[in-house]
């Protein structure tokens, strides 16, 4: 049976940290510290017998993420995206004629973000070219790769060019839930609690530790549930369960980037996880 693994390769909001133009306090220790710098959130599932991989979401700066998976020594297979935010699609312009000229690979996308991608001039180059092959798949319907079963399920998020869809990478020993984007837990709590109840681990939107930490920007314009807000609201479930929970895409704000720092303890004294680069996770 193949080897299949979860590998972690990016972590961040859209903007990574630090982010750019970015001038304050919280981005000041990885300008001084390159080692302390994250990438936009990104995963891998990786068949290390099959020497391939696909990813989930591709972000701007897809080119330093993928040297994460070197030592795999796979090729890409294609790519699963949540939704139109930058972060999570534009790196698909590296696989056109100017970068890595791909010959048609799989980008599997819902029905909005497969009209987006057809319609914006330059990803339709990139179809146009023969780079990339759209795959469109629909809401709470499994695809088959390899050793492993996909499916998209649609959440509320801002959803000004595309649907918003989190992912269930399902194999024979573990099931990941892929969701870093959410406007809110409001209506969706039933959901997220069977979520965690038939899954083994689950990466959830941490973009903001409180909702008081982002000063420049209305915060009613980016909401994502903060992360005080989500443990909140999972303080009832037993350790087991919470662990099951790593919170990931963090905003450049957010103070769970710092190890150390009361709200990465905070997280951690209260049951639950934050996702780190390099993590993997045996699924089969």
């Amino acid at each position: 049976m193949n080897e299949i693994i979860v590998h972690i390769i990016g972590t961040t909001q859209d903007g990574g940290y630090p982010q750019i133009g970015c001038k304050e306090k919280c981005c000041a220790p990885s300008l001084k510290n390159q080692l302390l710098s994250r990438f936009p959130s990104c995963i891998a599932l990786v068949d290390t017998e099959a020497q391939k991989y696909w990813l989930f979401d591709v972000t701007p700066d897809i080119k330093k993420q993928l040297q994460m998976l070197d030592s795999y020594d796979c090729s890409l297979a294609g790519v699963f995206i949540t939704h139109a935010h930058i972060g999570h699609y534009m790196g698909l312009i590296n696989f056109g004629l100017e970068v890595m000229n791909l010959d048609n690979i799989p980008v599997y996308v819902m029905p909005r973000m497969k009209s987006f991608l057809e319609t914006n001039s330059i990803m339709n180059q990139l179809i146009g070219n023969n780079n990339i092959n759209l795959i469109e798949l629909a809401d709470q319907e499994y695809y088959s790769i390899d050793d492993a079963m996909i499916k998209p399920f649609n959440v509320p998020h801002r959803n000004e060019l595309s649907e918003t869809v989190g992912f269930q990478i399902k194999g024979k020993e573990k099931s990941i839930i892929y969701l870093p984007d959410i406007d809110s837990w409001d209506g969706w709590e039933d959901n997220l609690l069977n979520l965690i109840e038939s899954n083994d681990i689950l990466f959830l939107d941490g973009t903001f530790f409180s909702k008081d930490e982002l000063k420049s920007r209305d915060i009613s314009k980016v909401p994502h549930p903060s992360i005080i807000d989500t443990m909140a609201r999972l303080s009832d479930l037993d350790l087991e369960q919470k662990r099951k929970i790593h919170f990931i895409h963090f905003n450049h704000t957010n103070k769970v980037l710092h190890d150390g720092s009361a709200a990465a303890n905070s997280v951690i004294e209260n049951g639950f996880l934050l996702s780190k680069e390099n993590q993997t996770i045996k699924i089969n």
